[in-house]
């Protein structure tokens, strides 16, 4: 049995199953902080499964891109329970997880995830899921001009690149509302061909995947002030 952990996006969910069955989620986008619900939306999905902590055999946990706080509070949230209970930790990429959405498609898959400030989380993967171009932060344009031919588009940087796709010729299908969001849901079926963590050391070293520095670091840099460790 499968607990997993979304909490990159401003929605955030959890569910619990295995990679052939989804056996319940919880999904809420409100305004409420993840520090808020994330452990009440985990006790509310194992009751709605039927099951408890005691059938959960490992943990997954979107570790970013994404909000900074709310990769944090995931990240935290997923080893404090595997430390308690001695479960291993697998960490699954944010865009990848939208790009699970589309899985199959006829095109490739362009993930274009709100950074702000102008900028995008972006990566290109096949209908199977396997990297075209990696993960990075950056400029709309830097990525399109990467691209050649038909995509389908996912993530809710799409907005900021829709009126560019034709000006770098880039056939993009849009995709549905539903399937810009990342979803615990979708996971359960990343679990088996992902990373596991098993030591405790390998789980405590784990590091959010933020693709860049927060606007707290930058400042410290900007006023020489060192990094604390």
């Amino acid at each position: 049995m499968i607990l997993t952990i979304e909490t990159c996006s401003s929605s955030g969910s959890i569910a619990v199953g295995t990679p052939e069955n989804l056996f319940a989620m919880q999904y809420a986008d409100i305004r409420v902080t993840h520090s808020e619900r994330v452990l009440p939306q985990i006790e509310a999905c194992l009751e709605a499964a039927q099951v408890t902590m005691n059938d959960i055999e490992i943990i997954a946990v979107a570790n970013g891109p994404g909000s900074f706080t709310g990769v944090r509070i995931g990240l935290a949230t997923a080893k404090g329970l595997c430390f308690a209970r001695n479960l291993p930790l697998v960490p699954i990429n944010s865009l990848k997880l939208i790009a699970a959405n589309a899985y199959g498609s006829a095109y490739p898959i362009l993930v274009l995830k709100d950074a702000r400030m102008q900028e995008v989380y972006c990566a290109l993967y096949t209908p199977e899921l396997e990297e075209i171009i990696a993960p990075a932060c950056s400029l709309p344009e830097a990525i399109l001009s990467q691209i050649d031919g038909k995509v389908i588009a996912l993530g809710d940087g799409v907005n900021l690149c829709s009126n560019k796709f034709a000006e770098y010729g880039i056939q993009a299908v849009i995709g549905l509302p539903h399937q810009h969001i990342p979803l615990a849901s979708a996971m359960l079926s990343l679990v088996p061909k992902a990373i596991k963590l098993t030591s405790i050391d390998e789980i405590a070293d784990l590091e959010p995947y933020y693709l860049r520095k927060s606007q707290a670091e930058v400042v410290r840099e900007q006023r020489g002030i060192p990094q604390q460790k």
